[in-house]
């Protein structure tokens, strides 16, 4: 018998009991969005994977209309992308501070705009982080565009993580 993994996550008043529950999905599915006018949940379901060096889990989106790899980083303030998929040169952006409080960034970060793509959730010029990620990509031994933060997932009321269907839930009610 197989046991239940529950995940428990608060984002703004809705607290998400997540249950990951039945057989292992598909990782190569396709994103799809339930956003039918008379659904009371309107929800897109992507895709994730756990990277085999240190088990981040791994979401496939577009930025500026191109498939992009980021680790989902629940603990990540802001989303960071590199130069390469945000398509800027971060020798004309702004420096970003490092915080003061907390734990931050380390390295040259740069504020700048993209376009992110999530299921049917388009956010046009999103403030985002610009930082280089070769060494992120070096230490997971794949390729990877960046970290989708908490300010993306707060967009949400409610984000399903389920690693045994191997999929990201993200809805309003």
């Amino acid at each position: 018998m197989r046991r239940k993994l529950f995940i428990c996550v608060r984002f703004g008043f809705q607290l998400a009991a997540l249950a990951a529950l039945g057989p292992a999905g598909s990782a190569g599915q396709q994103p799809r969005s339930d956003a039918s006018p008379h659904a009371e949940i309107r929800r897109t379901v992507l895709p994730i994977e756990r990277s085999s060096r240190f088990g981040a889990i791994l979401v496939s989106l577009e930025v500026n209309g191109k498939p992009a790899v980021l680790i989902l980083d629940t603990g990540s303030n802001t989303t960071i992308l590199s130069p390469e998929i945000s398509g800027l040169d971060p020798s004309r952006l702004p420096h970003a501070a490092t915080p003061q409080k907390g734990t931050g960034f380390v390295g040259d970060g740069r504020w700048g705009r993209a376009t992110l793509t999530i299921g049917a959730t388009v956010w046009k010029d999103k403030r985002v982080l610009i930082v280089d990620t070769k060494d992120l990509s070096r230490a997971l031994e794949r390729k990877i565009d960046g970290i989708l933060g908490q300010d993306v997932l707060d967009e949400f009321q409610y984000v399903e993580i389920n690693l045994l269907e191997k999929r990201l839930t993200l809805g309003f009610r």
